[in-house]
């Protein structure tokens, strides 16, 4: 979006000051930037708890299917250790996508609160990110959903291991023959 629009958006309602940047005018933008902050904290907050029910349900999943190996409470073909993967393959998809989605709100509520801070005294935000190469230069700066990503996809290759060892391979070789 183009700063022209996203200011139009934004200051759509200043009209209500007739131009007069009074003090109102300060109080309501500064309140308005407090509250805006607090929401990206607890989105921010929903974020971390998203990921840690995710990584808690797949080392769940991952542990059932560990004490189940270890205790030889199933044999070696069981059904479990051929569906319980696509069960955390879909969990994983499903977190992945989460991720990615928070990756566009927090990129959508940094410019605007990039945009808020140029009609104040100073620029925290936008001075930090310019601080971390705006997140270009990864010896200063890699950005979290780029790590967060690897999590779902490193439980996907071990599900996907988990999978292709209890295959009955010698049953899939006799029907190929």
């Amino acid at each position: 979006m183009e700063k022209d629009q996203l200011d139009s958006l934004l200051y759509s309602n200043t009209h209500h000051y007739n131009g007069d940047k009074s003090d109102s005018y300060v109080d309501h933008y500064l309140e308005q930037y407090r509250i805006y902050l607090h929401i990206f904290n607890s989105s921010n907050d929903r974020r971390n708890r998203s990921n840690e029910f995710f990584l808690g349900l797949n080392t769940a999943i991952i542990g059932v299917l560990g004490y189940l190996e270890t205790k030889n409470l199933t044999d070696n073909n069981s059904v479990i250790f051929i569906f319980a993967p696509f069960v955390g393959i879909a969990i994983c998809y499903c977190w992945y996508q989460i991720i990615i989605s928070y990756k566009n709100l927090h990129r959508a509520k940094f410019k605007v609160i990039h945009n808020m801070e140029e009609k104040l005294p100073v620029s925290l935000f936008k001075t930090e990110w310019e601080l971390l190469g705006q997140g270009k230069d990864f010896s200063k700066y890699r950005k979290i959903s780029s790590i967060e990503k690897n999590i779902p996809i490193i439980f996907i290759v071990l599900y996907t291991v988990i999978f292709s060892v209890n295959l009955p391979w010698n049953l899939i070789l006799f029907f190929f023959k």
